[in-house]
């Protein structure tokens, strides 16, 4: 049987502790601390391959304990989640800088904590990318290479190569990074191109887009107006909530992999990117020219069929 992997959750109040606790005993061996000084001196001596950690504790808030766990041989590059309540900036802004891997804002959903752990897990290659979220990235990848964004792909693939994933698909990205940082942009999209189609094709195979909900055109509109919403009122953690929800459903090819950006946007915190896709999906969604993913011509939306009265005009 696999050893667990350790994650140390620090928050002065005990029933966080336990909640926390109670919710990830099943997957991780959880190590509960009552303070920032506790954390620090069990670091000293022992290693964990997580820390949550909540930023609103008295005598040694989080930014003071992320510092002075950054100075123990063993917290040095152990990554970090803030819990936090906190809305503003700079408390993120100041834990990036100490190397903070995500926050969450409490109070927060199991499914969704559970998420972000995994996620950076993923990030670290501790545990292996699914095909859905690979494809994603890869199709991020692609974009950026065909708008002559080089510096941005290349920063991508080797974050993508960090994760577990198949040694031919890893192998295929690994060729189209040279070749764009060799100046051959084409050749390297082409590469790129095919190594999405692999996966797609893969994909298709193993759980097939037959199997997702369907969701007429206004039902999108409407889950778009609602994405759009959370983000002009700094509600990264319902934005993205909602963005897993609608890509879930039986969607054109071109929304999903968009939403797949917008999500990794809001992943990285640049919700002001992610409300841009947002806005330009639902001037696509608002053309009857779009494609869906059977390859017919969609129907030309009416105002009323796309939901686009009063609530589209207050958004945009």
């Amino acid at each position: 049987m696999l050893e667990k992997m350790k994650v140390m959750v620090v928050d002065d109040n005990t029933v966080n502790l336990a909640t926390v606790e109670q919710e990830l005993k099943d997957k991780y061996e959880v190590i509960p601390m009552i303070s920032g000084r506790r954390a620090v001196k069990y670091l000293y001596r022992d290693k964990v391959d997580l820390i949550l950690l909540d930023v609103s504790m008295p005598i040694m808030d989080g930014i003071e304990t992320l510092r002075e766990v950054r100075t123990q041989p063993n917290g040095t590059t152990v990554p970090v989640i803030f819990l936090t309540s906190r809305t503003d900036k700079n408390t993120v802004i100041e834990g990036s800088k100490l190397g903070i891997m995500d926050y969450i804002t409490k109070p927060f959903e199991p499914d969704d904590l559970q998420n972000r752990i995994e996620r950076v897990f993923k990030r670290l290659g501790r545990l292996p990318m699914e095909e859905d979220e690979l494809i994603f990235r890869l199709k991020e990848i692609y974009d950026d290479i065909q708008n002559n964004r080089a510096k941005a792909a290349v920063y991508k693939m080797d974050e993508v190569l960090g994760y577990q994933i198949d040694i031919e698909v890893s192998g295929r990205i690994k060729n189209a990074k040279m070749k764009i940082e060799n100046g051959m942009a084409e050749p390297a999209a082409n590469m790129m191109d095919r190594v999405i189609r692999l996966l797609e094709k893969s994909n298709s195979n193993n759980f097939g887009k037959a199997a997702a909900a369907p969701i007429s055109v206004g039902e999108i509109n409407a889950r778009l107006l609602y994405i759009l919403d959370d983000l002009t009122n700094f509600k990264l953690k319902e934005a993205i909530s909602k963005v897993n929800d609608l890509m879930k459903h039986d969607v054109p090819d071109y929304l999903s992999t968009d939403l797949g950006i917008a999500k990794t946007k809001l992943e990285e915190f640049d919700d002001e990117e992610a409300e841009n896709i947002i806005r330009a999906l639902l001037e696509k969604m608002k053309k009857p020219t779009n494609i869906n993913q059977q390859g017919n011509k969609a129907e030309a939306p009416t105002e009323d069929a796309n939901n686009t009265g009063y609530h589209f005009n207050r958004l945009l």
